[in-house]
């Protein structure tokens, strides 16, 4: 049975050339799917989109036509202006707008804002480095979609075509932009960007301080968060509890008991709080966000974990 290609006499369109506009556009290369990427004129990124072989058109060039797709690959918190620099250039001209997060639309209510155009979802469950990797290791990404806010009657079949070509192969499965959003934001907040890498941290620094060496404290607490979390993938939540040691099995439900009390629930309390709110968004938008990233890279340079994670790369250490 013929399936008619949903980009059919329509433009695709990336913005951005981050981490993520590099994975999506890199997959879709090797998929020979047509696309652009679509730079601002004097944008650093255009001689990288070059050197990767990668088609652009500039901002100056472009023009709306009707049903143009945009893959929203650019910073949540610049969304705003980007979005209404498109209704500058016709806000009735039907387009279509796909984020890979939702938080400036369950901010915003862009469907609302913008009823002319269709504003969907399709967000990898992976870091931009995995979104790519996993494509060329054929190994599992999976991904959530939602079309609640489109107009258009091939909503669903253009996101299960795009994931398709991206590399997903689990799922994509349905969701909403706020279930997404408020999902996403409370595991980063919550385990991903803080108990992993700051418990790491500091865990690491006190076997130093207790007189483990760097490199044996650096392989059991940051090296083997990796080797952890693949058995947990793997075996699922009741077999790793059948796998691991004895002294392992008692020494988690012993630390269960001491670390997650009713302070630490009250914590994540406090942090889901403001999300469901919506005040960590304005909280976001209120930062400046590059230097705060300088801020933190240049604390984590510092730190005796990060100096051993280099000169262990350096002695060949496979990591």
């Amino acid at each position: 049975m013929y399936t008619p290609n949903p980009l059919q006499r329509r433009r695709l369109f990336i913005l951005g050339l981050g981490s993520q506009g590099k994975a999506w556009a890199q997959n879709w290369r090797d998929q020979k799917l047509p696309f652009q990427i679509l730079l601002r004129e004097k944008s650093s990124t255009i001689q990288e989109a070059k050197k990767l072989e990668l088609p652009v058109t500039l901002f100056n060039e472009w023009r709306p036509e009707p049903n143009d797709i945009f893959i929203m690959l650019i910073p949540d918190h610049t969304h705003k202006n980007v979005l209404a620099f498109f209704a500058q250039q016709g806000g009735d001209i039907p387009l279509t707008f796909i984020y890979a997060h939702g938080v400036s639309y369950t901010q915003y209510n862009w469907n609302q804002v913008y009823p002319a155009w269709s504003h969907l979802l399709l967000a990898p469950k992976a870091i931009a480095s995995e979104v790519r990797a996993n494509y060329l290791s054929h190994e599992p990404l999976a991904a959530v979609y939602s079309t609640e806010g489109s107009i258009a009657h091939d909503a669903k079949e253009l996101v299960f075509f795009l994931a398709g070509q991206l590399g997903i192969n689990q799922g994509p499965f349905k969701s909403t932009f706020r279930e997404e959003t408020l999902a996403d934001l409370f595991s980063e907040q919550a385990l991903l960007c803080s108990l992993l890498p700051y418990g790491a941290r500091l865990i690491f620094e006190k076997m130093v301080e207790r007189g483990i060496s760097r490199e044996v404290a650096y392989l059991e607490c940051w090296r083997e968060v990796k080797l952890i979390a693949d058995a947990m993938i793997k075996f699922g939540p009741e077999n790793f509890h059948r796998l691991i040691s004895p002294n392992a099995l008692y020494g988690g439900e012993k630390a269960r008991h001491v670390i997650f009390d009713k302070s630490f629930h009250d914590k994540l309390d406090t942090l889901a709080a403001d999300i469901w709110s919506g005040s960590f968004f304005n909280e976001v938008m209120d930062q400046d966000l590059d230097a705060l990233r300088q801020s933190v890279i240049a604390d984590w340079s510092s730190t005796t974990l990060a100096q051993t994670h280099k000169a262990m790369e350096k002695k060949g250490v496979d990591l």
